[in-house]
């Protein structure tokens, strides 16, 4: 029978337990691998979905901003379409000379007195439809323009002889300052839109 010394069982002993702080060892490092490319890869990925927020931030103000700048640009146009429509002067307009002469008002219309109001109530509706999206000034400035133009239509389609109407002193309106109210309006915004969307920065 063979005796195995003591110093022998020593060191295969401690070899066998290298070979175990070994295997150990890589298995550590291999999870510590795992974890690290797993964190690596969180991080990018926050990295990434964070540059996708910005990029998809960016576009939807820029959607936002050209979206204004059409109905600015509608704004304007709407403005320019009363300018002109006030500026066609008063067709229905009577005097008392006319009245003393026998003439009705109906009979003196040229132009529906509905169709007047019509195409007035017509220019509020597409104006209420375009503040939405407009700044709280640009808003202001043509619901301005449409109030104008509510006061001028008043006075388009009035059957009371100019002569006969109150004055401006006595609470009535001047028909040319509510005009120039519109053009003044009108001139505002067109020059907003020129200023916030068409000039190169």
């Amino acid at each position: 029978m063979w005796l195995t010394s003591p110093s022998k069982e020593l060191k295969v002993e401690i070899e066998s337990k290298r070979w175990h702080v070994a295997i150990f060892l890589t298995i550590v490092m291999s999870i510590a691998t795992g974890i690290g490319n797993l964190c690596s890869s969180y991080l990018l990925l926050t990295v990434k979905n964070e540059e996708e927020m910005d990029r998809a931030e960016i576009a939807r103000k820029a959607r936002g901003a050209e979206m204004h700048c059409d109905k600015l640009r509608e704004a304007a146009s709407l403005a320019a379409e009363i300018e002109f429509s006030a500026d066609r002067g008063y067709p229905n307009s009577i005097s008392i000379s006319d009245l003393l002469a026998g003439e009705t008002f109906e009979q003196h219309q040229k132009v529906p007195r509905e169709v007047i109001i019509d195409e007035q109530l017509a220019y509020e509706k597409r104006a209420s439809a375009l503040v939405p999206m407009l700044t709280e000034e640009e808003a202001r400035i043509l619901n301005r323009v449409t109030l104008h133009h509510y006061v001028v239509t008043g006075l388009r389609t009035s059957k009371v002889p100019p002569e006969l109407r109150a004055s401006p002193r006595e609470g009535g309106f001047n028909a040319n300052e509510e005009l120039q109210g519109i053009r003044d309006g009108g001139a505002l915004l067109a020059a907003t839109y020129r200023q916030i969307c068409t000039e190169v920065r």
